[in-house]
């Protein structure tokens, strides 16, 4: 049996620090004194654990996996290090075989958007870091898995035109990097300028990326101002629409994440900027054809006097009519202090509560009794260090008791996992994306079955490799020659990725495979007998 050992330096810091066994609040830290540790992002895991993404300040920025059991208890944490590089994630989806996926950035000439999988032990599996020639530097911001297990990346690259900005791109659970697109890109909407998304979310197959952009009134097309942006995606990744939020009249803010409704309305969440200095939370309602319905905002009179500025960061759904907003509120326009609002979709503000101690953005998943866990980053008493913080509450925003129920968590891992560092010295860097398909294209050649010959010319025996049958049926395997002659008819097996016939008694020349799927071509290829 493996032994289980914890990082030491986090084993300290729960000797230290795990003030909850003096208390009835739900509430855990990760850290050690005289060392910043930053939260990054948060999931519920599998199992009903919690996995959360941040990071550690020392020897350069090293990424901190951490994962607990239901009451933010330590199971185990992993340390992602590279030797050279400094690499962090952002974000964090796992798939049905408790893989977790971490996207982030590694500062590798500059920085660039990665993507690694870790394996329900916690192990690395692959990690992939992209870079692209014709940009100055990139970013992972958010990720998620599909009911189809495709690894969805949302990513920001700059570059000095600005063109492209946006980007979603698709991998395969083994590495594959499949499509990547643009999105908002300037050559379909001439007048956007500097944009970026924060979030991307699924619902009913399709897609909404919440961001900002820099976009003109329609009477004044030579001065652009700060917009909230929605993006809306389809099923295969195309762009299907972008609205810049106008909001009836002036508009300067952005938007950070989307809920949906109901199959066809959704509402953002942001923040409205005002030129008199103050700043309001802000409801964005739209329809699933990007055409603005309406909006709310969260007044700072309504929270009290002395209030100048809120907004929300992260939201989550209580019931049909309520919702959990995680953000800022207080007297100045930065550096509030963190907390909760409890409101409906008419900017009702039905309860708040202010966290002083935080002041980061706040992270929130509703767990499955209904509750809400919120992770952030807390200073350490009398210093300017931070820590990693999670409290759990309920719809009333107050804190709830531990969960007394029996888990069995790490299930699909087979054996305890050890605690410590990854190394991710061997990220394989992939270059020459720009040459990647589209999901169109993409899409479109998993319709066919593309096909291999080898070798070629080919003497006694020819090879065929075949692509994409698992996702086809009736398939067939024919070769002619060039007056039409029938030499080969053999089924192939749904799921079959090659065959390999006798050609010895084959007359010299030229001849030509043809792979039918219900009696239509779906995939051909040329090649040489020469005896």
């Amino acid at each position: 049996m493996k032994k289980i050992f914890f990082n030491t330096v986090l084993l300290i810091a729960f000797l230290l620090m795990n003030y909850s066994s003096f208390s009835q609040r739900w509430e855990k830290y990760f850290g050690v004194s005289s060392r910043n540790e930053f939260l990054c992002g948060i999931t519920r895991y599998y199992d009903k654990g919690i996995y959360i993404i941040g990071g550690a300040a020392g020897d350069g920025n090293n990424g901190w996996n951490i994962k607990t059991d239901a009451n933010g208890n330590l199971l185990w944490d992993k340390i992602p290090k590279h030797t050279d590089y400094t690499l962090l994630g952002k974000a964090a989806a796992y798939d049905d075989e408790g893989n977790m996926y971490i996207s982030g950035t590694i500062w590798v000439n500059g920085s660039w958007p990665f993507i690694a999988k870790f394996n329900a032990c916690g192990e690395k599996e692959w990690c992939r870091v992209l870079t692209f020639g014709a940009f100055l530097y990139g970013f992972a911001i958010d990720v998620l898995v599909n009911e189809k297990n495709e690894v969805i990346v949302l990513m920001e690259l700059e570059s000095e035109q600005q063109i492209d900005e946006i980007f979603l791109s698709g991998f395969d659970k083994n590495g594959k990097m499949l499509w990547i697109n643009s999105y908002a890109s300037k050559k379909n909407h001439p007048l956007i300028e500097h944009r970026a998304g924060y979030t991307v979310t699924e619902h009913n197959k399709e897609y909404i990326i919440s961001g900002y952009c820099y976009y003109p009134y329609p009477n004044n097309p030579n001065h652009v101002y700060l917009r909230p942006l929605f993006i809306g995606v389809d099923s295969l990744y195309n762009e299907k629409w972008i609205l810049p939020f106008y909001a009836l009249d002036s508009v300067f803010g952005e938007s950070y994440a989307t809920v949906p409704l109901n199959d066809s309305i959704y509402m953002g969440v942001g923040i409205r900027k005002f030129q008199n200095l103050v700043d309001y939370s802000l409801l964005m309602f739209f329809n699933k054809n990007g055409k603005e319905i309406s909006f709310s905002q969260i007044r700072n009179e309504q929270i009290g006097p002395g209030i100048n500025s809120n907004e929300i960061r992260d939201i989550e759904r209580i019931n049909d009519t309520l919702f959990l907003g995680g953000g800022f509120f207080g007297p100045d326009l930065s550096e509030n202090p963190s907390g909760e609002f409890i409101i409906d979709t008419s900017a009702r503000l039905f309860k708040f509560q202010s966290r002083p101690n935080l002041t980061h953005i706040p992270k929130i998943i509703k767990t499955l009794d209904k509750k809400f866990v919120i992770a952030n980053d807390i200073r350490q008493p009398n210093s300017t260090w931070y820590n990693i913080y999670l409290y759990k509450i309920d719809e009333n925003l107050e804190s709830v008791p531990f969960d007394t129920n029996q888990y069995v968590y790490d299930s699909l891992c087979g054996g305890q996992i050890q605690s410590g560092e990854i190394s991710m010295n061997d990220c394989v860097i992939i270059t020459g994306i720009e040459d990647q398909p589209s999901p169109e294209q993409y899409y479109a050649r998993l319709k066919t079955i593309p096909i291999k010959v080898f070798p070629n010319p080919a003497k006694d025996k020819v090879n065929f490799e075949l692509e994409n049958t698992s996702l086809h049926q009736n398939i067939r395997l024919r070769c002619y020659d060039l007056l039409g002659k029938l030499m080969y008819n053999e089924p192939v097996i749904q799921g079959q990725r090659g065959a390999a016939i006798d050609i010895s008694s084959w007359p010299p020349g030229m001849y030509v495979a043809i792979v039918y799927n219900n009696g239509g071509v779906v995939g051909k290829s040329k090649f040489v007998v020469n005896q």
